[in-house]
């Protein structure tokens, strides 16, 4: 099971600064944007919330520079994008990214020759852009760093069951769906069953 967590980046973020620890708190504030700090400091109330609904409550965050639980007692990673923050929880290694669809110019410098055949044939290029990009950064945190070329990041879309797409970069699979204008990417080593959930401010705070 993939547990996918989401919520919209606190505007008043900074109200909510004290409710981390020190160590959370240090690490916020090496982000000189306001909207970094809020997207940060949602992002660590996000993933409490979510472990707490896991039933997790005693656990220490470690930044390696991929996000991890100390002894993997669970696997974790996280994404945020403009007005959205996104967790994501499972039992085995995982990546995951979010981001807003708009128009880009990076599609020759990224996809490979035979991601751009689809993207160019595709009638909403900036949605076919995005799920490949998604798809390559969840790749990347998947492994907690660029490992090789994006261009040699190949994801290929299988295909799509109701709201969820399917699709595999080398030996893993890669899960997407679309949320409010946004594109969520989730990649893992194994085929998983999605479960997606909207958290509001009260369920981040108790």
């Amino acid at each position: 099971m993939i547990n996918i967590y989401i919520t919209e980046t606190l505007h008043n973020a900074e109200t909510y600064f004290n409710y981390l620890d020190e160590s959370s708190q240090e690490r916020i504030k090496t982000f000189k944007s306001p909207l970094q700090q809020a997207q940060r400091i949602t992002g660590d109330l996000l993933l409490k919330a979510a472990l707490r609904k896991e039933g997790y409550f005693d656990y220490k965050v470690i930044y390696t520079p991929k996000l991890m639980l100390e002894n993997n007692i669970a696997y974790i990673s996280k994404s945020h994008s403009h007005n959205y923050v996104m967790v994501v929880i499972t039992n085995e290694l995982v990546g995951c990214d979010i981001e807003l669809v708009k128009e880009v110019k990076i599609q020759k410098k990224v996809l490979a020759l035979s991601e751009l055949e689809v993207f160019n044939e595709s009638v909403d290029k900036d949605l076919t852009f995005m799920r490949y990009w998604t798809a390559k950064e969840a790749y990347i945190k998947y492994y907690g760093g660029l490992v090789k070329p994006y261009q040699n990041i190949v994801f290929n879309i299988a295909h799509q069951e109701s709201s969820i797409w399917y699709g595999t970069i080398d030996d893993l699979y890669c899960y997407q769906t679309g949320f409010n204008g946004y594109v969520i990417s989730t990649v893992t080593k194994s085929v998983k069953q999605i479960n997606f959930n909207y958290l509001t401010i009260n369920e981040l705070l108790y």
